[in-house]
C-alpha cells in the first residue's frame, strides 16, 4: 500500500470521524483510570474492535456470561486494566445452543434482547456479524443492525473507539468478509444488486485504509491487528462430503434424517477415488429448507436455481476463498507493519491445534476430518471418521466439534478464548516490551 504522510492520514480520519457523527462529551473525566500494574501505560485505555469472536459470541448466541469469557476481557484482566463490555442479559440475544447445532434447541425459554449494564464508555465495541465495512458505517445486512443497536446504539465501532481515547487498540475484523461465502457456498452476490458474499480485495483494501486512518487519528500508543481466519481449514461446520456419506452409511443412508447422495462417497462404484468427495459441505444443509438431500455435485441443480452450489464448496472455490483470505491477511499485515503495530496471524495458532491429537490418535481440539484425505481403504476411512470427524460415542468429543469449538461449529469455545488470550499476550509482550501473564 502506498505510504501516506501522517498529516494526510489524520486529515482523512478526521473527515471520516465528522461524517460518522457524534463528538466526545462529558464522559472524558472517566477516561483516566489508574495505570495498570502489568499492562503499564499501554493498557490504560484498551479498546477491542471486531465481530462475533471478539464480542464473545459462542454456540450461536451471546449473553453476559460468555461475553465475560471473551479473549479481550481475559487480555484486559492480564493487564489489570479497567475494561467495559456492553453486556446482554442472560440467557441472551440470541440464546446460545444447548447442544451441537441446536439439536435440542437453545438454553432458556425466550431471548432477552436487553442490556444488563450501561457503561459510560464502552471498550469492547465488537458486534457479531459485522464485516470490515460495518466498522465504518451503521450495518444494514440481516440481523446485524439489531445487535449493533443493542450493544452500541447508533454509533459505529470506529466512533466508540475514538471517543474512548484508547492507549491500545486490538482489531480482529474481516472474518465475515469470507465466512458467509465459505459456509453458504456462494461466492458472488446472493441476490440481484447485492454485494458479493466474498468481499472483493479492492473494496477490502479501501475499507482497511479508512479503518487504519481512524486508528491513527485516535493516536494510541500501540495496536494489534489480527488476521482473517480461513474457515475452510478451521471451522468444523465445513466438512468434506465423504464424511457425510460415511456417517450416513451407518444410519441407513441418511445424515441426521437427510439422505446423502452416492456422489459424496470417497470411492466410486468402479473402486477409484471420487474427487467430488473432497468438496466441502456445510452443516447448514442438514436443516436447510428446499434441499431433498446432501449432494456433492456443484452442478446438481440447473443454472438459475438458487440451490445450485449452495452450502457446497468445490475444490476450485476452496482455492479462491483461501487465496482471498491470504490476500486479506497480506493487506492487514502490511498496514500493521507500515505503522509499527503488531500483526498476528490466527491461522498459525489454529493450524497448530488442528494438527494435535492424543496418544490414542483422536483429535480432541478440532474435528475437521483431518485423517480422511489420506485414507484409501474402507478400514482406514472408517477409522478416520471415528478419530478425526465430528461423531458421537466412544471416539467422539463431548462438544462434537472438538474442545476448542463451540456448539455452532464456527466460534471458539471458552477454552479457545483462554488460548487466544495467552497467545496474544505473548505477542504483545514481545512487540511492546511489557510483561502480561501468558498462562
Amino acid at each position: 500500500m502506498k505510504k501516506r504522510s501522517r498529516t494526510a492520514l489524520r486529515a482523512a480520519a478526521l473527515a471520516g470521524a465528522v461524517l460518522l457523527g457524534a463528538c466526545v462529551g462529558d464522559a472524558d473525566e472517566l477516561l483516566a483510570p489508574v495505570e495498570p500494574a502489568t499492562g503499564g501505560a499501554l493498557f490504560q485505555r484498551y479498546v477491542s474492535m471486531g465481530n462475533s469472536i471478539t464480542a464473545g459470541y459462542q454456540s450461536g448466541g451471546v449473553n453476559d456470561t460468555i461475553q465475560l469469557r471473551a479473549y479481550p476481557v481475559l487480555l484486559a484482566n492480564k493487564a489489570n486494566a479497567t475494561f467495559t463490555s456492553p453486556l446482554v442479559r442472560f440467557p441472551g440475544c440470541p440464546r446460545p445452543f444447548a447442544a451441537p447445532l441446536g439439536a435440542t434447541g437453545r438454553i432458556g425459554t425466550a431471548d432477552t434482547c436487553v442490556r444488563s449494564n450501561a457503561p459510560a464508555v464502552i471498550q469492547n465495541v465488537a458486534v457479531p456479524g459485522e464485516r470490515l465495512l460495518d466498522l465504518l458505517r451503521f450495518p444494514v445486512a440481516g440481523d446485524v443492525p439489531r445487535l449493533h443497536t443493542l450493544l452500541l446504539g447508533e454509533r459505529t465501532q470506529v466512533r466508540h473507539m475514538i471517543d474512548a481515547h484508547p492507549t491500545f487498540v486490538s482489531v480482529w475484523i474481516g472474518n465475515n468478509d469470507a465466512l458467509e461465502a465459505s459456509v453458504g457456498g456462494i461466492l458472488g452476490p446472493l441476490s440481484a444488486g447485492a454485494d458479493s458474499a466474498l468481499t472483493p480485495l479492492s473494496k477490502f483494501q479501501s475499507q482497511l485504509n479508512t479503518l487504519v486512518d481512524s486508528i491513527v487519528f485516535a493516536n494510541p500508543q500501540g495496536a494489534m491487528l489480527i488476521g482473517v481466519v480461513n474457515a475452510i481449514r478451521a471451522a468444523p461446520v465445513l466438512q468434506p462430503g465423504a464424511y457425510f456419506f460415511l456417517a450416513a452409511s451407518q444410519t441407513g443412508g441418511s445424515y441426521q434424517g437427510r439422505p446423502v447422495n452416492a456422489n459424496c462417497s470417497p470411492i466410486t462404484g468402479a473402486g477409484t477415488p471420487n474427487p467430488l468427495s473432497a468438496n466441502m459441505v456445510s452443516f447448514q444443509i442438514v436443516t436447510a429448507a428446499g434441499f431433498p438431500e446432501i449432494n456433492c455435485d456443484p452442478n446438481a441443480y440447473p443454472v438459475g436455481d438458487p440451490r445450485r452450489g449452495a452450502y457446497l464448496l468445490d475444490t476450485s472455490e476452496q482455492a479462491i476463498v483461501t487465496a482471498r483470505v491470504n490476500a486479506f491477511n497480506a493487506a492487514i499485515k502490511a498496514a500493521a507493519d507500515a505503522r509499527g503495530w503488531l500483526y498476528v496471524d490466527p491461522n498459525v495458532l489454529l493450524e497448530d491445534y488442528r494438527g494435535r491429537k492424543a496418544t490414542n490418535g483422536r483429535y480432541t481440539f478440532v474435528r475437521k476430518c483431518q485423517d480422511l484425505a489420506t485414507a484409501t481403504t474402507q478400514a482406514a476411512l472408517t477409522a478416520a471418521v471415528g478419530l478425526s470427524c465430528p461423531v458421537t460415542g466412544a471416539t467422539g468429543e463431548p462438544n462434537f466439534f472438538g474442545s476448542l469449538i463451540s456448539f455452532d461449529g464456527v466460534h471458539p469455545s471458552t477454552s479457545a478464548h483462554v488460548i487466544l488470550a495467552n497467545s496474544f499476550a505473548a505477542a504483545i509482550n514481545a512487540k511492546y516490551n511489557i510483561s502480561l501473564p501468558t498462562t
